[in-house]
């Protein structure tokens, strides 16, 4: 049997010039800067979107809270204020009922003080870019990156009660409230929807003997 031929394939490849391999050597890092560049830049925005946010609510928070005292502080809203304790003839408390009006009325004054306290519902912060970077040798400096917050018409306030074991023969009863407030916080780069939320304790009081059959069982909402 006849051997086989092999055959040779002789290929030359074209060899780049210098210059050539120069100019892909640098197409090569340029792709590479770029592409670290773009990540940073995603990056930094994400990290700086997060601290604003943060800044924001704590903005916000602040100015419920300072609200909120001015509010409770200017007048003395006792427990009496917004419920209503039937008792029996031997003084036995027998109903326990929310007075709905005053409630709504407070919950109606909050959103309104709040919104006023935030500047007709836009408040706006400038935060220094050095501030983004997270140095400490930075914090406070740079230019700044202006931050627009903007109050929803979805914001509302929650009410609600608590009762729990005080003693002996004794139920604490709270009624709170749950401001909630939400927010668009707008960045030049992007806009974030969040909510802030405070609650505040209005009246309590501690009921002795046992717990009536008709008590405070309501929750509800204003806004």
């Amino acid at each position: 049997m006849p051997g086989r031929r092999r055959l040779y394939l002789d290929v030359h490849l074209p060899r780049l010039s210098r210059k050539k391999r120069v100019l892909a050597l640098l197409a090569v890092i340029l792709a590479l800067f770029a592409f670290v560049a773009v990540r940073s830049v995603m990056y930094l925005r994400e990290l700086s979107c997060q601290m604003v946010l943060s800044d924001a609510t704590d903005l916000m928070t602040l100015c419920i809270n300072d609200t909120i005292a001015r509010k409770l502080g200017a007048e003395d809203y006792a427990y009496d204020y917004f419920v209503d304790v039937e008792r029996d003839e031997a003084g036995r408390v027998t109903a326990v009922l929310a007075n709905m009006a005053r409630i709504n009325a407070m919950s109606s004054e909050l959103l309104s003080d709040i919104v006023h306290a935030a500047d007709g519902g836009e408040l706006s912060l400038a935060i220094p870019l050095g501030n983004i970077l997270g140095s400490s040798l930075l914090l406070g400096k740079g230019p700044e990156i202006p931050v627009d917050i903007t109050m929803l018409s979805s914001s509302h306030v929650d009410f609600k009660n608590e009762l729990s074991d005080a003693g002996i023969n004794q139920t604490k009863h709270q009624i709170k409230l749950d401001v909630v407030i939400d927010i668009d916080v707008i960045m030049p780069w992007r806009t974030v929807s969040t909510q802030v939320v405070s609650e505040i304790l209005i009246a309590e009081t501690v009921i002795l003997g046992e717990v009536p059959e008709t008590y405070l069982n309501w929750s509800g909402s204003y806004g």
